[in-house]
């Protein structure tokens, strides 16, 4: 909410878009209030939700009609569209409604494919993103109703806290519940237990497979997904590998390996896209340090929840490192960040994460036994630049080494705090 209210003035087209179930809904209705507590005339604020069950399939024709007739051409107005993209021609729509003067509009979807050419505003570069993503650590302890009982000079890694039946619990224990339970806002605090959690897990990996890969089919040239076994293939195959380089020959090598059949290096491309348009995994991008150009292949996918990621895999031991990474990568995006990760001939940097003002190299380790810090430490000196190097670790204390290392806490990190240490 507060994105979007910094950005409301402006005559961009706005488009927030998040992963199914992630709370679009509920916070264009938040939107939707927010703005009739200020503009009385409710003709000023539209809302028209494509989303609903039942709701017969419009054109757009249809909507501008609709639109028109309760559009005052006088005053400012707001109108919201959630899954615009259920509206056949929807991009006429689009295009028709930003065109009117003083008209913002807003569009909600689950899918990337709402950023689309065919959007004169997109052409023309003038649209924000707002980026809608499962809850943070902070904002789980808060969903949940984790209640903190230590004081405020207690260390981050030290807080306590009490939920309803009035146990303690650590914020260690409390990451365990997250990276396991995951962070859609839909798993209600009086109902986070295992059973419930796998059903509403389910749930919310059906709607993303169902309605935002399955019965889009083919449009504007992108290949229709027809094929649910080798989808969920997919999917298995890249929840298992997050914090890896992996290519789509390499995928469907192991699909073809798994379904006891060829399956092409072209389809699992146009599989894996579908799975990053319906934002269920997110792309870091592979970049060369010493050649400061972005490579083609062996990027990361990192996917939207933990509680998906258990769901599909079940809960392993082993994939504590990699849902840590996960975790820090989306925190990364919280902050404003793009991501990318790192080469630098043979050494590997887990992320780089660079905005308008900074780049930073950020190294991960779950834990530091055998050394693994030293490792990363090591790694890490071997970038011959000045840019801030970070390493984020469990059982640490946040501190600067001697060399100018950073060594970051993961949990301090996961509840806001900065490398600026």
């Amino acid at each position: 909410m507060e994105k979007i209210f910094r950005v409301l003035d402006n005559n961009n087209l706005m488009i927030a878009t998040g992963v199914r179930r992630a709370g679009k809904s509920c916070i264009a209705k938040q939107l939707e209030d927010s703005l009739h507590d200020i503009f009385r005339d409710r003709a000023q604020v539209l809302r028209f939700n494509f989303e609903k069950i039942n709701s017969v399939r419009i054109s757009a024709d249809d909507l501008i009609s609709n639109f028109e007739q309760q559009h005052s051409n006088s005053e400012k107005c707001f109108v919201l569209l959630d899954e615009i993209t259920h509206v056949i021609d929807w991009e006429k729509a689009v295009n028709h409604i930003s065109q009117t003067p003083e008209c913002k509009l807003i569009l909600f979807s689950s899918n990337l494919r709402i950023i689309s050419k065919e959007l004169k505003a997109v052409r023309e570069n003038r649209y924000d993103v707002i980026q809608v993503l499962p809850l943070s650590l902070n904002e789980f302890i808060q969903f949940q109703e984790f209640k903190e009982t230590t004081s405020d000079d207690t260390p981050v890694r030290n807080k306590q806290f009490v939920r309803m039946e009035k146990r303690r619990y650590t914020l260690e224990e409390i990451y365990e519940y997250y990276i396991s339970y995951g962070g859609l806002p839909i798993l209600k605090p009086e109902y986070m237990d295992e059973e419930r959690a796998w059903v509403i897990a389910d749930g919310s990996y059906s709607a993303v497979v169902t309605r935002d890969i399955l019965e889009l089919g083919c449009t504007h040239g992108i290949k229709a997904i027809t094929d649910p076994l080798l989808l969920r293939t997919i999917i298995t195959i890249m929840a298992e590998s997050i914090g890896d380089n992996i290519s789509a020959t390499w995928v469907g090598k192991r699909a073809s390996e798994y379904l006891q059949r060829p399956v092409s290096t072209k389809t699992v491309e146009s599989y894996m896209r579908a799975l990053i348009n319906a934002q269920l995994f997110y792309i870091a991008e592979r970049y060369d340090i010493r050649a400061e150009r972005t490579m083609q292949t062996l990027a990361k996918y990192y996917i939207v929840d933990a509680g998906l990621h258990n769901y599909v895999t079940g809960i392993r031991a082993e994939d504590k490192n990699r849902l840590l990474e996960n975790k820090v990568f989306f925190e990364l995006l919280r902050r404003g960040y793009q991501v990318r990760n790192g080469k630098r001939w043979q050494d590997e940097i887990c992320l780089i994460a660079h905005n308008d003002e900074e780049k930073v190299y950020i190294q991960i380790a779950n834990r530091n036994d055998s050394g693994s810090l030293d490792h990363l430490i090591a790694i890490l000196r071997r970038i011959p630049d000045d840019l801030p190097k970070v390493i984020i670790a469990f059982d640490v204390e946040t501190k600067r080494a001697k060399d100018g290392t950073i060594i970051l806490n993961a949990l301090e990190f996961l509840m806001g705090r900065s490398w600026k240490v």
